[in-house]
């Protein structure tokens, strides 16, 4: 799914743009908390929290890079 498409289900607050963020960004989110944190537990949690802040931020915000919005905010948790 294309990420316009992506952020126009979290603005339609629809609960796929969650499955459809994890299932194209998932690994990358994870692979950026576990190079932080090294413990897998802690960084499903890191991205699970990634996803809520995302869904709790769209709207009113509309990201133009939806990967680049989801690494600045998975790095925040993370640290």
């Amino acid at each position: 799914m294309e990420d316009f498409a992506i952020v126009n289900l979290y603005w339609a607050r629809d609960e796929r743009a969650i499955v459809e963020s994890d299932a194209k960004y998932g690994r990358m989110l994870f692979r950026i908390a576990y190079n932080l944190l090294s413990d897998r537990m802690d960084c499903e949690e890191c991205k699970n929290d990634t996803y809520v802040r995302v869904w709790s931020s769209i709207p009113p915000t509309r990201p133009l890079v939806l990967p680049a919005y989801l690494t600045e905010i998975i790095r925040r948790v993370a640290i």
